[in-house]
């Protein structure tokens, strides 16, 4: 039995049905959702065109998860079993070129889904819709016998209370089921709300979303686009403060409460309140910054014959009207005053670091991951089964595992939904994972 008719639980299920199915195995693969369908969580993806994956999610992985070595050991051991050879991750960027050797989306390719690659190496399906992903989910697990058990919510999973014995899955209506094996493939709050007796859970936090910040600054610049490096600094004990995430360069948009834009989703996955936000508007350090304001005046003196540069000027043309006016509201500046030297460098230094306070999550709504979950430290590298508990598997989201924007966490689901659906139906079967 897998809950959780995500992304991770459809993986699993096919996953643990095709290997039934194959092994021509008298053994029943059920999928619970507490939804009225499943995979309405796939369809919400990517504004409805579902970031499939990511060319380059295997190479990064150590790097770009949260529990990032715990992620590679797993998605090496899945590329081991299903043969790949480990010099090709990639998937096709055109129709005609060659199939994908990265397991996950060789899994996808052989069950009928085409690619297409954009920028950072985002994978999308084809058709450009999300539709079309799920449609190539369901048909395969329809076609492993898998069963979609919906409307379903599990409250509670207990371990047999005797060797032989067999899972005991309590619904929420008071009703239950039994089995051999058992894959957790919910996150977030639907983790939050399943208790599953004797499993290390950590409490979930969103992330990947808007940040809320100081809102003296942001709220006259609501629905503004800045594109710019963005970085991330935490104070120490002492008057120095350390750089938490290097430099991004992208685009942010400005909400009354504070930062949205996906540089800044990938920042909130390491942003903690009391931290601070900084936007480079140039790309350049201060010092940077004031010779290249010192040019522009002068080139700007020179087009005037001489006539008196003001903070108006300075500004007009390298920055959005609404944006100029908030830097020299905090420099303390008059947009119809003089350019003076000091002015110019209050000006470079603003504009070079222009700093945010951090006060926690923005929109909690809009947060596309929770941080938290079960401990990757309770959970085996190799078939995501729990310390201590014989046949029961986790997945996806449920683990204490995120990643940036751009597909990560959904090759995540997908891989390691691949690995705990056939782990669980190999302990079914008898013969262990």
């Amino acid at each position: 039995m897998i809950i959780g008719g995500g992304a991770a639980g459809l993986a699993a299920a096919v996953s643990a049905g095709e290997y039934i199915r194959n092994n021509e195995l008298d053994i029943e693969v059920a999928l619970f959702e507490q939804d009225e369908r499943v995979g309405r969580s796939i369809l919400a993806t990517g504004n409805g065109r579902c970031n499939v994956s990511n060319s380059r999610a295997e190479a990064d992985a150590a790097s770009a998860f949260y529990n990032g070595e715990f992620v590679a050991r797993v998605l090496a051991g899945l590329r081991d079993r299903a043969g790949g050879s480990g010099e090709d991750g990639g998937a096709p960027t055109r129709f005609g070129a060659s199939e994908p050797t990265d397991p996950v989306l060789r899994f996808f390719s052989d069950r009928g889904l085409a690619f297409r690659e954009e920028s950072d190496g985002r994978l999308y399906p084809a058709a450009n819709k999300a539709t079309s992903v799920l449609d190539v989910l369901r048909a395969a697990a329809r076609r492993a016998g898998v069963v979609e058990r919906c409307g379903c919510r599990v409250a509670a999973v207990e371990p047999p209370r005797a060797l032989s014995g067999r899972f005991t899955l309590r619904m929420a209506d008071g009703a239950f089921e039994r089995a051999d094996a058992v894959v957790i493939a919910v996150g977030g709050r639907a983790l939050d709300s399943l208790s599953v007796e004797g499993a290390r859970v950590l409490r979930t936090r969103p992330v990947l979303g808007p940040l809320k910040t100081d809102p003296t600054w942001t709220r006259e610049l609501d629905n503004i686009r800045l594109r710019c490096k963005v970085s991330l600094f935490r104070p120490q004990r002492s008057t120095e403060r350390r750089m938490i995430a290097p430099p991004a360069a992208g685009e942010v948009l400005f909400r009354k409460y504070g930062l949205s834009g996906i540089v800044v989703y990938d920042l909130s996955r390491f942003a903690w309140a009391g931290d601070t936000v900084e936007l480079n508007m140039l790309g350049c350090d201060p010092s940077g910054a004031l010779a290249y304001l010192l040019r522009r005046r002068g080139r700007l003196s020179r087009a005037l014959r001489g006539g008196p540069i003001t903070c108006d000027d300075m500004l007009r043309g390298l920055v959005l009207p609404q944006i100029g006016h908030v830097v020299l509201k905090r420099c303390g500046l008059a947009g119809e005053s003089a350019c003076s030297d000091d002015a110019l460098g209050a000006l470079s230094a603003m504009i070079s670091a222009f700093p945010l306070e951090v006060q926690g999550m923005g929109d909690p709504a809009q947060c596309q991951v929770r941080r938290g979950g079960i401990d990757v430290a309770s959970v085996s590298d190799i078939d995501l089964r729990m310390d201590g508990a014989e046949g029961l598997f986790c997945a996806g989201e449920a683990l204490d595992v995120d990643g940036p924007c751009g597909g990560y966490n959904l090759h995540w689901a997908w891989a390691s939904g691949l690995v705990a659906g056939r782990a669980a139906a190999r302990f079914a079967e008898g013969e262990g994972a």
